[in-house]
């Protein structure tokens, strides 16, 4: 049980940063470098290049704040699809964790916008919580006609 939550928290995690990375990876001109499959590899220059004007700077922070919480919804479900029990705790965590590498962003590259360091935390731990509700919502509608079902019989 142990493993299977681990495993499931770090495939939600793995799955949120693969959508985040695609996010922010759209635009063309948000990277100045030839290699834009992965642009982690130079953060330091993409947030710089990012922050230079304020139109690229508020496109590129708003593609990657919505991809965030994009990318906390569907690690949040997976998270808990896989998961046994203490769905929407997991994918709190995995919220809570994601929140970690963006503080951490923020901490160590500057050039981040004050609106989105302060949005960053409601984005991603009500979004990953959302993704929790809803894997949750989705197996008890799925389970109650089956008990529904068995006890008619």
């Amino acid at each position: 049980m142990i493993l299977r939550n681990t495993l499931g928290v770090i495939i939600g995690l793995v799955a949120a940063m693969g959508i985040i990375t695609f996010g922010i990876s759209l635009n063309q001109n948000w990277i100045e470098y030839d290699y834009s499959k992965f642009p982690y590899e130079h953060w330091n220059r993409v947030i710089r290049y990012a922050a230079k004007t304020p139109k690229v700077r508020d496109e590129f922070f708003i593609a990657l704040l919505f991809s965030c919480g994009i990318g906390a919804i569907f690690g949040g479900l997976i998270t808990a699809a896989i998961v046994k029990t203490a769905k929407k705790a997991y994918a709190t965590l995995v919220g809570f964790l994601l929140f970690l590498i963006a503080y951490l962003d923020v901490i160590f590259t500057p050039h981040h916008p004050t609106w989105y360091e302060i949005s960053i935390l409601p984005v991603l731990f009500f979004f990953s919580w959302l993704g929790g509700l809803l894997t949750d919502l989705v197996t008890k509608k799925i389970r109650l006609p089956k008990k529904q079902d068995s006890q008619q019989a």
